[in-house]
C-alpha cells in the first residue's frame, strides 16, 4: 500500500510538494517542524511536540498498523504532518482517527484538505468504515475543512480540554466521516 509513495501533489495555488510516510530518519526535520509552529498552533496539539525525546520516540517506534504518519515536504522541509490512527483489536477496529498539523505559512492553502483526502483514501484501503477527528470547536476554519471533505459534526463536548500553556478550557467538535456513504 505504501509503495505508491513518495508522490507529488499540487496545491490549488500551483505549489508542488511531496507526500511520503514518515521514517525513523525524520526525527530532526519533524522536531524542526513542530518547534517552528507558532505558539498559538502548538497550544492546540495533544502532545508537547517541542519535546525532542517525544519526537525521537515517535520516529523510533513506528508501527504503520497502529499509526500511519504521512508527511508533506518541499526541499527537505516538512510542511505538514498527517496521521491515521487505527485500533488493531476490539470494537474500534473499523474506525480511524485523523490528526493533521500544517505549518503556519501553508494553512488555508488547501494542503490540509488534500491530506484529508489522502488519509480518507488510505483508510478505505485499510478497510475502515469510519473516520473520526476531534477538533477545537473555536477553530472554525479547521472544522469547515473537515466538513467540506464529508465529515459531519456528531457532537460538541463542552469545556472538554484544557489548552496547553493555559488555564482555559475549550469545546471539542467530534467530526465523523462514514466512508461507506461517501466517495473519496
Amino acid at each position: 500500500m505504501l509503495e505508491e509513495y513518495p508522490k507529488e501533489i499540487t496545491l490549488p495555488d500551483g505549489f508542488i510538494c511531496i507526500l511520503r510516510p514518515m521514517t525513523r530518519d525524520d526525527q530532526d526535520a519533524l522536531y524542526r517542524f513542530f518547534i517552528s509552529l507558532p505558539e498559538e498552533d502548538r497550544r492546540y496539539l495533544r502532545n508537547d511536540a517541542t519535546n525532542r525525546i517525544l519526537i525521537e520516540k515517535w520516529c523510533r517506534n513506528l508501527n504503520h498498523d497502529k499509526v500511519l504518519p504521512i508527511l508533506a515536504e518541499h526541499e527537505n522541509r516538512i510542511l505538514a504532518n498527517a496521521t491515521l490512527h487505527r485500533e488493531t483489536f476490539g470494537w474500534g477496529m473499523h474506525i480511524g482517527e485523523i490528526r493533521i498539523t500544517v505549518a503556519a505559512d501553508f494553512q488555508q492553502r488547501g494542503l490540509g484538505s488534500l491530506l484529508l483526502e489522502e488519509l480518507s483514501r488510505l483508510a478505505l484501503k485499510f478497510n475502515l468504515d469510519k473516520l473520526c477527528a476531534k477538533v477545537i470547536a473555536s477553530r472554525t476554519y479547521v472544522t469547515r475543512a473537515f466538513e467540506k471533505n464529508g465529515f459531519v459534526r456528531e457532537a460538541t463536548l463542552k469545556n472538554f480540554v484544557k489548552i496547553l500553556y493555559g488555564k482555559n478550557y475549550e469545546d471539542i467538535a467530534v467530526l465523523v466521516k462514514d466512508l461507506n456513504q461517501t466517495s473519496v
